[in-house]
């Protein structure tokens, strides 16, 4: 039988659709806290909808529904594919911001708003991959399920977790497409490399307190804020050794092909003894490699005193750990007691759960790859360990393999503005996104192996 594909795309009007969906949803405010997720699952069930698509909520709490739409394959040969993105946001301070956060404004080629990139700007490109390949006529051979869920910014407890805990049955799936990474230009090398999240650090939240004497502003000394102080000077000293596992050494591996000799030697023998200190000093100049191969934690709180001439009893701050996959937790938190000294107290206010990686030799990463490729050529495609953490993590616990990929090539100043201001993702990147979704859904998911290939003309 001759390779499917899904035809031509008409992609000027796909550009004007994506663009207008990305602007509505980002006006939605899902700030979450509180999330109130509600209207944005409407506007993506009713899109769904005026295409003959149906959709079904799940509700846990009041205003928290996640949604989920199937195009079901005949006969299928194999479990479902997940495309999977959440609904909800990290607030915005407009004051601090170009645009307002929530305006949804499209200017100078981009889409502008919380959320653009994290996580709507992917939920946008998976809704519009998904509604072409439900016009396209291709036959699968697999089903494909669409999924949007709540409150993924504040652990998923509502969202994805409480989705695989209480209807697994109806969202089972063999593979999972989900956020975790990235493509990015002139970050590591010339080269274009899309990283797809095979992995992903554990969080472990600290909560220090200084407790003491307090007493008046003018005369307090060695009161609790001075001795957190201390504590928090000596923790920004800490720096946990690089350690490569499989996953870091084949991204090594495989970004080595960017960078000249002798980095390029480096890379590709990451992980022995004699090359960890001169690759780890080159490292350190790369934020978000560094913090792939290392425990990191972040002071994120902090919590004392409430008039200027007193000083409190009490001094509190919070800080966000993000330990590798393979680090012992108690270990890692005796060695911040260490580093904050004995008359701090330290308490684990939450810790993830560990979850296995996914393989790099499967399916849907080479349906990626290959796809990825072809939209640009020369670019890498490599596995990651992301530092972050994602709903992925409930997937890999229950057997589904999950990658995580935004497929758009995003600058350092992109990356910057997730979680940050005037967050915003460029039009021409939301197109890109489609194209390399739609193509790797069709290689993945079509009856007879089809590809998209004509989708780019």
């Amino acid at each position: 039988m001759a390779s499917q594909t899904v035809g031509r795309v008409a992609w000027d009007d796909v550009r004007r659709q994506a663009t207008d969906f990305l602007s509505r949803y980002i006006q939605i405010d899902t700030s979450n806290p509180p999330g109130n997720e509600a209207a944005a699952a409407r506007m993506i069930s009713e899109t769904l909808a005026a295409e003959g698509i149906a959709s079904e909520l799940y509700t846990p709490a009041p205003g928290r529904p996640n949604l989920v739409a199937r195009l079901r394959a005949p006969d299928p040969f194999a479990r479902p594919l997940l495309l999977l993105h959440h609904m909800d946001v990290v607030p915005a301070s407009p004051g601090a911001w170009r645009v307002p956060p929530f305006d949804g404004e499209v200017r100078e080629g981009y889409v502008w708003g919380r959320g653009a990139i994290d996580d709507k700007g992917l939920g946008a490109i998976h809704l519009i991959a998904f509604l072409l390949l439900a016009r396209s006529g291709v036959t699968l051979g697999r089903d494909v399920i669409l999924m949007a869920v709540a409150d993924e910014e504040e652990g998923g407890g509502l969202g994805a977790g409480w989705m695989v805990n209480n209807h697994w049955d109806d969202i089972e799936c063999e593979y999972v497409w989900d956020e975790g990474g990235a493509g990015s230009h002139g970050i590591i090398g010339d080269n274009p490399v899309f990283s797809v999240s095979v992995w992903e650090k554990r969080s472990m939240v600290l909560r220090l307190t200084a407790r003491g004497q307090g007493g008046h502003g003018a005369m307090a000394v060695g009161a609790p804020i001075d001795r957190l102080v201390s504590a928090l000077h000596a923790l920004q000293g800490y720096r946990a050794d690089a350690r490569f596992n499989e996953v870091t050494r084949e991204f090594f591996r495989r970004v080595a092909a960017t960078r000249p000799f002798p980095v390029s030697w480096l890379m590709r023998n990451a992980g022995h003894f004699a090359v960890r200190p001169l690759l780890s000093a080159r490292i350190n100049k790369i934020p978000v490699v560094n913090a792939m191969v290392r425990d990191t934690v972040v002071t994120t709180i902090l919590d004392a005193g409430g008039k200027p001439n007193v000083s409190p009893e009490t001094a509190m701050a919070t800080t966000n750990a993000r330990l590798l996959p393979d680090t012992d937790p108690e270990a890692f938190l005796q060695n911040i007691r260490n580093v904050v000294g004995e008359s701090i107290d330290v308490e684990v206010e939450a810790l993830t759960e560990a979850s296995p990686p996914s393989p790099v030799a499967s399916e849907l990463f080479e349906a990626i790859e290959k796809a990825a490729v072809a939209e640009v050529p020369g670019a890498v495609v490599t596995p990651i360990q992301t530092p972050v953490i994602t709903d992925s993590r409930f997937f890999r616990l229950k057997g589904a393999k999950a990658y995580g990929l935004i497929p758009a090539i995003l600058t350092t100043d992109d990356l910057n503005t997730i979680h940050g201001v005037d967050e915003r993702i460029s039009i021409d990147n939301l197109v890109r996104g489609i194209k390399i979704t739609l193509d790797a859904i069709t290689r993945l998911c079509a009856r007879d192996g089809a590809s998209a290939s004509d989708q780019r003309r």
